[in-house]
């Protein structure tokens, strides 16, 4: 016989299990909308989320960060899943009320959810130094899980202790009790792990060079083919320790859609890409562990594919780490300051969009891997002895801390960060500033 606590006590318990589903449901919609700022902010370049707050606090930087994908699948599918998993136990516990069966395991998934909540408070403030408005508010909703499971148990008369123990004989008693709970539990994990590695499939597409609708480096008229033709040009001005001088001695350039489509080095020795009597001309500073730079990066290489001659970028380096920058307090984007130097180096051999390309496009296989400076110049083909006498040279550490206090002049406070005719813009190349180049 089922034990049962006396005065009707199970009905009792009706509320807070009503309460324990609905913020099941609430939780399933807010970790949809975090599937959708992790896929859109992957896929869209132009994507501004509307919890893009600050830097610090900020849902984009935490679903572009490798901790926003756990086995394959989005981190928000797992949390659906879940959810979905909990509306299903409300279920069963709404089914046995009058035996107040279930109960405990609302509490278990409660209490997993907690430490789901935790681990993840701790990479955003450890780790992505950056916190997620809709991730706090999926805290929040855990946190009323655990209240009202603990209330679900106390209603029915029973401690958890003793919650958990008639639940867990009932399923060696009940085999049919456990099929209710195991079943829908494989059902929804199962489900989350496809939806979850379809939408990781479709970011991964708009990341991948080889798939992206932007060409990177070494493909079509992208800047590959403009570097090709950087090769035979600056080669011979531009070995370790030489540094070309002025848009005569290099600028190279290849014919897309009528336009001429050039790049070179500046007298200041800055690389730029573009036209040589352009419309507007941007100076974009960037840091190539910067997750929005990666965007804004997309997002300008369309802008030159489409109005070629009639823009000119200059691009300027903005790392954020205290390792080169004196207004970063802490390391930050901890190999920053050495990506820089990369594709500085790089440059020297006139190999700079090339690198700039792929520091963008293979950021997560860098990361991940932890590929060195060496393992990346070999990706790119480079000369090896001058790339390694170029990354211990102080000129390379000075041409970026010159860019840095450039950024400062402008009162830059993070990246990407764009300047035309003298006033910065974050994120993205302003709309009027696009209009102009129609």
């Amino acid at each position: 016989m089922v034990e049962n606590a006396s005065g009707g006590a199970p009905r009792r318990g009706l509320a807070p299990i009503v309460a324990y589903l609905v913020l099941c449901l609430v939780g399933s919609v807010i970790a949809y909308e975090l599937t959708e700022v992790y896929e859109r902010s992957r896929v869209d370049p132009d994507y501004q989320s509307f919890c893009a707050v600050s830097e610090g606090m900020n849902c984009e930087t935490v679903a572009l960060s490798p901790y926003a994908t756990v086995a394959g699948s989005p981190t928000s599918v797992w949390a659906m899943a879940g959810y979905a998993f909990g509306a299903l136990l409300c279920i069963v516990c709404l089914v046995l009320l009058d035996s107040a069966l279930g109960r405990s395991f609302l509490a278990l998934f409660s209490f997993a959810a907690i430490a789901a909540s935790a681990a993840l408070v701790y990479v955003m403030a450890v780790l992505v130094r950056s916190f997620c408005v809709l991730c706090l508010a999926l805290d929040a909703v855990n946190v009323g899980l655990l209240v009202m499971s603990l209330l679900a148990c106390r209603s029915a008369g029973f401690t958890l202790r003793r919650c958990i123990e008639r639940d867990f004989s009932s399923l060696v008693r009940r085999p049919a009790f456990g099929a209710a709970v195991l079943v829908p539990a494989v059902s929804v994990l199962a489900g989350a792990y496809v939806y979850g590695r379809t939408i990781s499939a479709a970011a991964q597409e708009a990341i991948d060079p080889e798939q992206s609708q932007v060409e990177p480096a070494g493909q079509g008229d992208g800047p590959g083919k403009w570097t090709s033709a950087l090769d035979s040009c600056c080669d011979d001005q531009c070995g370790c320790g030489a540094q070309c001088q002025g848009d005569s001695q290099c600028s190279c350039g290849k014919k897309a859609a009528g336009e001429t489509i050039q790049m070179g080095v500046d007298e200041s020795g800055h690389q730029w890409v573009g036209g040589t009597d352009p419309r507007i001309v941007i100076e974009e500073f960037t840091d190539y562990e910067c997750p929005h730079c990666r965007k804004a990066h997309l997002m300008v290489r369309k802008l030159l594919s489409k109005y070629a001659g009639r823009i000119k970028v200059i691009h300027r380096h903005y790392p954020l780490s205290n390792n080169c920058n004196r207004t970063v307090k802490s390391t930050f984007h901890e190999r920053a300051c050495e990506l820089s130097a990369i594709a500085v180096c790089a440059g020297k051999q006139g190999r700079f969009w090339e690198m700039n390309d792929f520091l963008f496009q293979h950021a997560q296989e860098i990361r991940s891997q932890k590929m060195t400076a060496a393992q990346i110049a070999a990706r790119l083909e480079l000369d090896t002895a001058d790339f390694e006498c170029c990354m211990g040279e102080t000129a390379t550490t000075n041409a970026i801390k010159a860019d840095i206090e450039a950024g400062i002049s402008y009162k830059i406070k993070g990246t990407p960060a764009f300047v035309i005719d003298g006033t910065v813009y974050y994120g993205k190349v302003p709309d009027e500033a696009v209009q102009r180049l129609e």
